[in-house]
């Protein structure tokens, strides 16, 4: 019994707490300053997120989406906090993790911003964003770091 029980305590440390941890989100650029007189301008925000599969099996990645939602509005906006908006089926790798290994996933997801001038006063917007990741081993919802946008 005494073998049993130093069997099971020994693998604390090693075993892992059987999850797929995901840690220190990044998103690059933090903030963007649309160009003047623009309309529908595309950007992209790139990202990384850790992960550390402590699930004891492969995990295989469907896809990855973000979720945006208005925080603070400063000057004139066609939106409202509370408005919602996203990116489906982003680019992201890798596809899979295997079990025990860590990683770090890379995703870009697309923006677009219009600016028509005219702005007298500091005009932003400050966006929360999440990365809902799909797996085979269920969904994963991450908060990343704030987005601000800017107008000229």
């Amino acid at each position: 019994m005494a073998l049993l029980i130093l069997a099971v305590g020994a693998c604390g440390p090693f075993c892992g707490n059987g999850k797929l941890n995901l840690s220190h989100a990044t998103l690059n650029p933090s903030s963007f300053t649309c160009p003047l007189n623009v309309t529908d301008y595309k950007y992209e925000i790139k990202g990384t997120l850790d992960a550390d599969n402590q699930t004891g099996k492969k995990i295989t990645v469907k896809s990855m989406a973000t979720e945006a939602e208005v925080t603070r509005l400063a000057g004139n906006w066609g939106m409202d906090v509370g408005d919602k908006s996203g990116g489906e089926n982003i680019d992201y790798s890798p596809k899979t993790i295997d079990s025990g290994a860590r990683t770090t996933f890379r995703f870009t997801t697309p923006w677009n911003c219009t600016d028509n001038g005219g702005n007298t006063t500091e005009t932003y917007a400050d966006f929360k964003v999440q990365l809902v990741i799909v797996t085979d081993n269920g969904t994963y919802k991450v908060d990343l770091p704030t987005h601000r946008m800017k107008m000229s």
